[in-house]
């Protein structure tokens, strides 16, 4: 009978804590569009290297015949003056300024590129006019494209090599509250930043990554999760700073975001990581930016996307670095300066463990968790974007459908339920009740009944024998169908 009676007060207590005395803490969801985009947001930063100086580029020539390429001494190199503005995105990934983004926005190498990109143009046109049609027609259908795009690296490494370059450059991460008109004068007032790690072989490995250094502190750094789930198929999100979504200069630190799905994994040129395919819209300055998931945490960051000769031929796509890859460059490219490990803001925190608590209708929970996200640099986050969550928390409350103590938990649960189910769920419980009343009232009996024959008896109550006092010699004057059975 006690063993009933304690497992019935085991489910009894059970339920009540349940349904009382606990509010679940929320459950990690599926995040909006857009909770994912307010949520990584001030954490995406636009990034710009300024590179000033000039340059000393020899006229080379190019014979197709022979498949040659060699200096044109009888034309003078052509002396250039050098002043551009390269522009890229970068992912926040420590409270106190490290920022993530491609090597290729901070690099020497991408400058060098674009300075001679026209040079090269040039000389693959002028080397086609010295041809007829027929050995035109003749090279294109004997020459393999894998052959000819070999040839046009061999173009661009030499005419790199005969080149001089003096160069100098700084690197910027714009403030994203500046109200400066021009990306000149966005770049004057932005964030000076020291370039930690950079590889300027990125266009061979395929390693583009990089990591610099601001001096802020509190920043909205994000969540690095990991790729190992990026499977073809997964809903995957991008934010950046893509050129093409500039309709004025009023936009330069207006990021955009996109959605699609990981299409494809490939292999890297060394075949030392999955590149991840996606169809989520870019296009030139959304490098560096982050392909998050459906938890808004960063799974990749993006590189490339389907150079215009292709796109000729069919789709574009994005593509991007695994984060798994990314985290083990930055690692293997630290030779002299200790990177803290990575660690998620406050502001993001805070501001997802908001969203789902809001989501479970926790609402007194939520707006601590959101006021508290406000506290992030003000710089890289404006605290009223965090308003409008606030303000649904409040309506929750004030309509009576906020959860946050357990006599809410019970209303909730009921209301969750039509009448009949209801109706059920409370007889239930009543016919519980009654039934534990009832078996808890006849144990308590037998006990005073017990009681009641140890008394009369003079038994011992830890062996259940008579005690050794002269009164119990009335025992044995009892008969025997009276006397109860003790066991040995």
């Amino acid at each position: 009978m006690k063993r009933q009676l304690r497992i019935c007060s085991f489910f009894l207590l059970a339920v009540a804590s349940l349904l009382f005395f606990s509010v679940a803490r929320a459950a990690e969801p599926t995040l909006t569009q857009r909770e994912i985009a307010d949520a990584v947001k001030p954490g995406v930063v636009k990034i710009v290297q300024h590179v000033q100086g000039s340059a000393v580029i020899p006229i080379i020539a190019i014979d197709f015949k022979t498949m040659a390429v060699s200096t044109d001494t009888s034309q003078p190199p052509q002396n250039i003056q050098v002043n551009e503005f390269l522009t890229g995105s970068g992912i926040v990934v420590t409270p106190d300024g490290y920022i993530i983004t491609n090597s290729h926005i901070i690099s020497y190498q991408t400058v060098k590129n674009v300075i001679v990109s026209d040079f090269i143009t040039q000389a693959i046109d002028d080397g086609f006019a010295k041809l007829s049609s027929e050995e035109v027609q003749q090279i294109s259908a004997t020459i393999k494209p894998e052959d000819m795009a070999a040839f046009s690296e061999k173009v661009a490494n030499y005419i790199l090599e005969q080149s001089q370059f003096d160069l100098t450059k700084t690197v910027t991460v714009l403030n994203p509250s500046s109200n400066a008109g021009t990306l000149e004068d966005l770049t004057n007032k932005g964030f000076t930043a020291k370039v930690v790690s950079v590889n300027d072989n990125f266009f061979k490995d395929s390693r583009d990554a990089a990591l610099i250094k601001i001096e802020q502190d509190n920043l909205p750094a994000v969540d690095l999760g990991s790729s190992d789930d990026a499977y073809t198929g997964k809903r995957v999100f991008i934010l950046g700073y893509p050129s093409t979504a500039e309709i004025n200069e009023k936009d330069l630190l207006s990021a955009s975001f996109s959605q699609g799905t990981i299409s494809a994994t490939k292999e890297s040129p060394q075949k030392d990581f999955q590149i991840l395919q996606t169809d989520a819209k870019i296009s030139k300055g959304s490098s560096g930016g982050p392909l998050l998931d459906e938890q808004g945490r960063v799974i990749g960051i993006v590189t490339f996307i389907t150079n215009d000769l292709a796109k000729q031929g069919g789709d574009s796509f994005a593509f991007a670095i695994p984060i798994d890859a990314v985290k083990d460059i930055i690692d293997k490219n630290m030779i002299s300066e200790r990177v803290p490990p990575y660690r998620v803001g406050d502001f993001y925190t805070q501001f997802t463990q908001g969203l789902y608590q809001l989501n479970n209708k926790h609402c007194q929970i939520a707006i601590k968790d959101f006021n508290q996200s406000k506290e992030a640099n003000n710089s890289f986050l404006s605290p009223t974007k965090v308003d409008p969550y606030i303000k649904q928390c409040e309506g929750i409350i004030s309509s009576g459908e906020s959860i946050d103590s357990g006599l809410d938990t019970f209303f909730n649960f009921f209301k969750g339920l039509n009448l009949y189910l209801t109706l059920g769920v409370l007889i239930a419980i009543l016919v519980f009740l009654i039934g534990y009343i009832g078996l808890f009232r006849r144990m308590r009996r037998d006990e005073a009944e017990m009681d009641n024959i140890e008394e009369h008896f003079h038994l011992d109550l830890n062996t259940g024998l008579p005690e050794e006092k002269e009164d119990n010699l009335a025992f044995n004057d009892v008969p025997n169908n009276l006397k109860p059975k003790i066991h040995h």
